[in-house]
């Protein structure tokens, strides 16, 4: 899941009540100006993300604006590169720094407050009853995509399979169906999956699966967004992290000070997934952990 938007209260008073301004309005009521946000793409409100260094802000949406995936267009602009022997600077700094953490390792006995639960011996037994569906180590998950409430393929949807230190993809085709391949050692007791529609107008999810529900042929129902528009204090959830986050980059623990600063200044030289606080428990037992930012350096 990239980073997307909440509203956790949205705002009682008529936007007919408030005053015209050229990006939003102004609420005499609380003093505030509301900033328009229903006619932006994802890359123009990640912007104002930034400018407000992830603080919450009075906005107006459409709702299936909120609780979904923000998707940022790339464009490597004369700036981007003339900036680029910096963020190569910043870059190596980061990942210097996050190979001086403690990693987590692919495998361990020991569970600590932040450790991948990967016992090897576990996972061997596990994965012996398991029929190697491709020859070559790996398994095949697979399933359909459909539209909940018409069992009719839903629109081209990509699955993610998350692991720490690597994404899985795969595409669904015409009717819906897609299949997976993904290394038999990466597959544990809880997997998570992303499904991801290319159309707006449908909600994504993000599921967990335990290895038996894994490799049943699953039919995963996606619901429609609502398009009526909502306002109110606007959350910008995963796109900063604190001190009761955990941040992994390329697998290694990372400090969430350093990574707030580099994304801040690179945002599109990083790949982000963010983890809410109900499905971490897949990969860390640590329950004060709040979210998770599982993090790759394009």
């Amino acid at each position: 899941m990239k980073p997307f938007l909440r509203i956790e209260k949205p705002c009682e008073e008529s936007l007919e009540k408030m005053h015209d301004l050229p990006d939003g309005k102004f609420c005499d009521l609380c003093s505030k100006k509301v900033l328009d946000l229903s006619n932006l793409n994802d890359s123009e409100i990640l912007n104002i993300i930034q400018q407000n260094k992830g603080e919450k802000f009075c906005g107006i949406v459409f709702k299936n604006q909120i609780n979904r995936s923000l998707q940022p267009k790339i464009s490597f602009s004369q700036n981007h590169h003339s900036r680029k022997t910096t963020f190569t600077k910043i870059a190596a700094g980061v990942i210097l720094t996050a190979s001086i953490f403690n990693s987590y390792p692919a495998q361990t006995k020991t569970v600590t407050k932040t450790e991948f639960v990967f016992s090897k011996s576990k996972i061997f037994k596990e994965n012996t009853k398991e029929e190697d569906k491709t020859g070559d180590g790996n398994m095949i998950i697979s399933g359909k995509v459909l539209i909940k409430g018409t069992n009719k393929p839903g629109p081209q949807t990509t699955v993610h399979f998350i692991t720490p230190s690597r994404i899985y993809s795969a595409k669904t085709d015409i009717k819906g169906f897609y299949n997976l391949k993904v290394p038999k050692e990466s597959i544990k007791a809880e997997n998570l999956l992303e499904f991801t529609p290319e159309d707006d107008d449908y909600e994504g999810r993000l599921m967990i699966f335990n290895k038996e529900e894994l490799f049943k042929k699953n039919a995963i129902y996606l619901a429609e967004n609502d398009a009526r528009k909502q306002y109110g204090d606007i959350s910008a959830e995963g796109f900063y992290a604190n001190e009761k986050s955990l941040v992994l980059l390329e697998g290694k623990k990372l400090d969430y000070k350093l990574f707030n600063k580099s994304l801040s200044l690179f945002s599109n030289k990083y790949e982000v997934y963010y983890i809410p606080k109900a499905f971490i428990k897949v990969f860390t037992p640590d329950e004060k952990i709040e979210d998770l930012f599982i993090t790759f350096v394009k």
